[in-house]
């Protein structure tokens, strides 16, 4: 027990700085022994949960206790791992992330040693490069600010997004049951085809989020992607239909099915229980398309309503901003004075950039109203610093110092705008 005090103590300074487990201040403390070089964990709070802990695990105590070092890393382990998983696929089933984790932490547990460097590396990486939220996260929590309810739109189409990918899994479980039925070559073949258009629909709802994500669904790219959508449906619809077709030709003819049924099933798989199988599964098959198609056309509906929202905020910024910089009196008696002009440069520049921003269809309107959004709070402290140019009027040195502070407010917004 004695060689695990310093393990110990290491993780759960570890542990706390990754928040993955917190601690109050009062119970675990320590300190350094410059002589040694080593830091401790008081051994009578050690000593005490010890024996907690005994009352409750009994017997496995001792072994729990002994490898406990091993058992807090592969824990603290998993739970970074996880997160890591979280961040470059936050729509991978819940059980693949977490088996995946487990299984690295288990091979990093047992093949380093000390294990503390795997988990004190991940910890830094985490902390110091604040890597914890995905994408999605973090333009949630973007759009929440601007504003809640567009916060509020996104979230649940990508929450709509996470269970059309559920309901994906299972129509594809249904086609490789079928396959494991049905062995004639049509069959088949029908099977392949109505799994790629599947998997297409898969692929335009996983497009459309990625585009989402990064900012760059528009609305011509909506309309596209629900064009080819709804066009892979209809081919499903139809080729599942033959095949239903296929499969009540034969249970309405018992004698077609008792002479050719050796041919369309695999071996063993002509039996009474397959057939019911059989039935069950088409009637399954149609039923989840079709809710899979309603999926689909509330994502859309959704990701229309996302847009046309920000594209609404993005003109009611647009106009703020022109109407702060242009129909404020004071502003344009003091632009008057302006005997340079290169503060009315900037402003008519922050000016046309705005318009040409909101106007232009090949931006995403997410862009548009995440940019705006800081233009305008940037245009509001640069009219405040215009308006106090009014003050120094009789004082050249500070009229001067906030000219230059009121040119920098204007070059900062062009940088919002993306355009220095």
């Amino acid at each position: 027990m004695m060689k695990n005090y310093k393990y110990l103590m290491i993780l759960t300074f570890i542990l706390n700085f990754t928040n993955i487990y917190s601690q109050s201040n009062n119970y675990i403390y320590t300190w350094y022994n410059e002589s040694i070089g080593t830091l401790y964990l008081d051994k009578q709070l050690l000593e005490s949960s010890a024996n907690i802990l005994s009352q409750y695990l009994g017997p496995l105590a001792p072994i729990i206790l002994e490898n406990l070092p091993y058992i807090i890393s592969f824990f603290a382990l998993l739970f970074i791992f996880r997160r890591f998983l979280n961040i470059f696929n936050s729509l991978a089933p819940e059980s693949q992330k977490l088996l995946i984790s487990a299984l690295i932490s288990l091979i990093l547990t047992y093949l380093f040693w000390p294990f503390v460097m795997p988990i004190l590396i991940t910890a830094f990486i985490i902390k110091v490069f604040r890597i914890g939220k995905s994408k999605l996260e973090s333009l949630k929590e973007s759009l929440s600010k601007i504003n809640p309810g567009l916060g509020s739109i996104f979230s649940r189409t990508t929450s709509d997004i996470r269970n059309f990918f559920n309901n994906e899994n299972k129509i594809l479980k249904d086609i490789y049951k079928l396959n494991r039925i049905l062995n004639h070559p049509y069959i088949r073949n029908l099977l392949n085809s109505i799994e790629k258009d599947i998997e297409t629909l898969n692929n335009i709802i996983s497009q459309l989020l990625i585009e989402t994500e990064n900012k760059k669904l528009t609305q011509y790219r909506l309309k596209v992607y629900l064009l080819k959508f709804s066009t892979t449906y209809r081919n499903a619809e139809y080729k599942i239909e033959q095949l239903n077709r296929i499969i009540n030709t034969m249970f309405s003819n018992i004698s077609l099915l008792r002479r050719f049924g050796n041919r369309m099933f695999r071996t063993n798989k002509f039996t009474p229980k397959y057939l019911i199988e059989l039935r069950n599964i088409i009637n399954d098959l149609k039923a989840r398309l079709n809710t899979t198609y309603k999926e689909g056309q509330k994502i859309f509906a959704e990701s229309n309503g996302l847009l046309t929202s920000a594209e609404a905020i993005s003109r009611k910024y647009a106009n703020e901003i022109n109407n702060t910089l242009n129909k404020n009196p004071s502003i344009a008696a003091l632009l008057s004075l302006d005997s340079k002009g290169a503060l009315k440069r900037e402003i008519q520049i922050i000016e046309n950039t705005t318009n040409t921003i909101y106007k232009n269809p090949s931006i995403s309107p997410l862009e548009k109203v995440e940019i705006l959004s800081k233009t305008l709070n940037s245009t509001k402290n640069l009219s405040k610093s215009l308006l106090k140019l009014r003050k120094f009027r009789g004082n050249p040195k500070r009229l001067l110092k906030d000219y230059k502070k009121a040119i920098n407010f204007g070059k900062h917004i062009l940088k919002n705008l993306k355009i220095r």
